[in-house]
């Protein structure tokens, strides 16, 4: 239950810094887009490793 509340708190984290940044002209779009897409890959490995997944 622990890797799912980071998976969760590190994704919706990474959205509000992104949000905030983009509204306030700091950031583009595309800084946002990427770093929503690297959440989801982070928390998509984590999840794997729960299931005894490993990569190649």
């Amino acid at each position: 239950m622990g890797n799912i509340r980071t998976n969760i708190a590190i994704a919706l984290g990474l959205e509000m810094v992104f949000l905030v940044t983009t509204v306030v002209g700091i950031t583009r779009l595309w800084p946002a887009i990427l770093a929503d897409t690297g959440a989801i890959v982070l928390a998509t490995a984590k999840a794997m490793r729960l299931l005894g997944c490993r990569p190649g």
